[in-house]
């Protein structure tokens, strides 16, 4: 079982490869594709909403194991290097450079464009990344993909099997009614192992549930265990009242007041007391105000470009998190790329409980 996000600008051909690689489902700022096969189970997300909006991107990224970063024949674009930035701040290890469309070029190009990518890629999360060349409408590199995807697979899902012992954590990205069964979700397993009749809450709303049922690929389960899609018929709670993002565990930081360490983007104008910008945690975001910053061990008016600092924000809502979460702070009204920062917790909680 592995989750993968294909992103890439609007022209990098990865609608058309998510395509090729699933079947269509839910299409919301998201479009989802399944793919089932023997023991191999994906789910492939394309943030469509991406790039006229940032958070289609950081809601893909947050729902995956792995990586697609779709480059086109002539090469990265604005939005590329914006989705590298992202890759990075997040820390995202896993993934493959894909080249589109390969049947438009020929292979000197595609060498010289891999050269120039693996170039600008030097001191990032991606820079080791495999690069491989595919076309959709001649299959050229589709079969080395997917080995290639089996591969990094077998990787997450020795990382997933570490956690089965942790604390369960489900982050949901749907709900809604079912006629005859009630409140359904429709969302991950992050760490742990799920079962049925687990009584466990629903944050940041913090209300106490039952989990009535699992189903993983339509099929009736007992039990789902880390990296697993699920979906879940739940007691306690109203669908209405469930959104994007929303986490299932036994416990959570709920809270509108935060202090983060942070890592400013040596590729943004840097972070400023006063500022608002907008925060992603998981599934979920808020509009956020810099309240102060402390490089040091001095209070500064502002950091720059690839400093480190403690940054106290106030939030629009409350919203929940842990510990091993990374916040992104980012400027919507940026006209180049919108990635600020990342950040996490600086010690065991944020806030209040």
């Amino acid at each position: 079982m592995v989750s993968i996000a294909i992103i890439g600008g609007e022209s990098s051909g990865r609608s058309s490869l998510a395509a090729k690689l699933g079947k269509k489902g839910n299409e919301t700022d998201i479009t989802m594709y399944d793919f089932t096969k023997g023991k191999q189970i994906l789910t492939i997300i394309d943030p469509s909403g991406y790039p006229a909006s940032p958070k289609p991107l950081m809601t893909a990224l947050a729902m995956v194991d792995m990586v697609l970063l779709c480059i086109p024949p002539k090469g990265m674009d604005a939005a590329a290097g914006e989705c590298v930035i992202a890759i990075d701040l997040l820390g995202i290890k896993q993934g493959i450079l894909v080249q589109t469309m390969a049947d438009m070029s020929n292979p000197y190009e595609l060498q010289e464009n891999a050269n120039t990518v693996r170039a600008m890629l030097k001191d990032t999360t991606a820079r080791d990344w495999d690069i491989m060349a595919v076309s959709t409408n001649t299959f050229e590199g589709m079969e080395e993909l997917k080995e290639a995807i089996n591969d990094l697979d077998e990787k997450i899902t020795a990382q997933h099997l570490s956690t089965a012992d942790q604390p369960s954590r489900v982050i949901i990205d749907h709900s809604f009614n079912v006629k005859g069964i009630g409140s359904v979700v429709l969302g991950r397993v992050t760490r742990g192992t799920i079962h049925k009749h687990d009584k466990c809450s629903i944050h940041p709303i913090k209300r106490e549930l039952e989990i009535r049922s699992i189903q993983m690929h339509d099929i009736d389960t007992t039990s789902a265990p880390s990296g697993s899609r699920v979906g879940l018929a739940l007691k306690g709670v109203q669908a209405k009242e469930v959104n994007r993002g929303h986490i299932i565990s036994a416990e959570e930081v709920c809270s509108d007041d935060i202090e983060l360490e942070c890592n400013v983007s040596r590729f943004s104008p840097g972070l400023a007391v006063g500022s608002t910008l907008h925060m992603y945690v998981t599934l979920q975001s808020s509009p956020v105000k810099i309240s102060g910053i402390v490089v040091g061990g001095t209070s500064v008016p502002k950091a720059e470009a690839g400093n480190q600092c403690r940054v106290h924000i106030s939030t629009e809502e409350e919203l929940a998190f842990n510990k091993d979460d990374i916040f992104i702070l980012s400027d919507l009204n940026s006209p180049r790329q919108r990635f600020i920062a990342a950040g996490r917790l600086p010690g065991d909680n944020g806030g209040s409980t």
